[in-house]
């Protein structure tokens, strides 16, 4: 009898946890978060691996949330990287609420930059784990308390958002040549116009230009410009050869565009000529190049032309969205710059110079030297991305 007892006592327990709303494993956690796309690893030119990448998060309650920690880790719950308080701010963007928290029905994105030792084994698969803190909208219908004999806790942590790891980053040779090239707008851990340009694009999300980056050259003295802020030609680089990164097809191109004055607001954009007069290289294996804001007439190929490595396409210009000359340069998965999604890309070859300062001078407006560190990032490169702000030689090409 006793065993019995003993028997079915077991089996209630056992029925019990089966029956429970939510298992020891679930959590109520109000908002939802997955990845846009799976992360591509790359070798930066600070000598790491880094996986950039998105969480999407929503949330369909009717209740405010705040995201309080937000950490990338591996099966085991091994953390890879975290963000909280100010660095999680200023890599997130809420597209609805106020004081970072996401409204009722609101959205964010965290753009993560999950770092590795060059030589160190990827992980499998990422997950995010996450903390936060939800709170009612009062009667006022702002943010409250959450009542202390609720059913739900005013913090909590779960974690999912479970991604592959994608293929690694496509090698290809540098698109410019020549000294004091500064990467403007690039990856990883800064949130640029690039790195945070999430998109629709027939009722899909697409982060096109993940990696992107607006290429403009300083002179000797470390300008951008001399002389009038206006005028094209006090930019030194401006009609210089742009190059073709690998061999590869045309499949795509815009050639319609006159230049913008720069100095100051881009007029008569349209999402047609948005990238300027521009050019994609189908590189192959899924990979394709996008060149933008080149010069009204001066490409040197066509659709379906068949380019080989270093081949001269055309001369950087200032076409399309932009207020100085520069080299819009990435690097997708499809053939449309906009409906496609980013991929990274390294360069054969390149010296760093250090980081540039843009926003400790103001060497867009006027023209004085740039603040470069030159200690950071310093020294040659192979097989790397140069990283934001970065200041890279690339050589004469031979």
């Amino acid at each position: 009898m006793h065993r019995l007892l003993v028997a079915l006592a077991a089996l209630c327990a056992a029925s019990h946890a089966v029956a429970q709303s939510l298992k020891m494993d679930e959590v109520y956690s109000s908002i939802a978060a997955q990845p846009i796309t799976a992360p591509n690893p790359v070798l930066g030119a600070d000598g790491r691996v880094h996986l950039a990448y998105e969480l999407y998060v929503t949330n369909p309650s009717k209740l405010f949330v705040t995201l309080d920690k937000v950490e990338a880790v591996d099966s085991a719950g091994q953390v890879l990287a975290s963000l909280e308080g100010a660095g999680l701010r200023a890599l997130q963007t809420v597209y609805a609420g106020a004081g970072g928290a996401i409204a009722p029905g609101g959205i964010a994105a965290v753009f993560l930059d999950v770092p590795f030792a060059r030589d160190a084994k990827l992980p499998e698969r990422v997950l995010a784990r996450i903390t936060a803190t939800r709170q009612e909208a009062g009667a006022d219908g702002k943010p409250a308390p959450m009542p202390a004999n609720g059913p739900l806790p005013g913090t909590f942590s779960f974690t999912g958002a479970e991604t592959a790891i994608g293929r690694p980053a496509v090698v290809i040779a540098p698109p410019l040549r020549g000294k004091g090239w500064v990467a403007i707008n690039g990856c990883c851990d800064a949130l640029t116009s690039h790195r945070g340009a999430i998109m629709a694009v027939n009722g899909r999300l697409r982060v096109p230009e993940r990696f992107a980056i607006d290429f403009v050259q300083l002179d000797a003295s470390d300008r951008l410009f001399t002389g009038d802020v206006h005028k094209l030609e006090s930019y030194a680089f401006y009609g210089v050869p742009v190059h073709a990164v690998a061999d590869g097809v045309v499949v795509n191109l815009y050639d319609a565009t006159d230049a913008q004055v720069p100095g100051g607001d881009a007029k008569g954009i349209t999402p047609e000529n948005i990238g300027g007069n521009m050019l994609v290289i189908d590189m192959g294996g899924g990979n394709f190049a996008f060149y933008a804001h080149m010069q009204r007439g001066s490409l040197k190929v066509k659709l379906g032309d068949k380019v080989r490595t270093g081949d001269i396409i055309g001369l950087l210009g200032n076409t399309g969205n932009t207020n100085a000359p520069h080299l819009h340069f990435h690097v997708m998965d499809g053939p449309s710059p906009l409906d496609a999604n980013g991929l990274p890309y390294a360069f054969t070859r390149f010296e760093g110079q250090g980081v540039a300062n843009p926003a400790g001078a103001d060497f867009f407006e006027k023209p004085i030297p740039a603040d470069i560190d030159r200690s950071r990032l310093a020294g040659p490169r192979q097989d790397a991305l140069p990283l934001n702000n970065e200041v890279v030689d690339f050589g004469d090409g031979k």
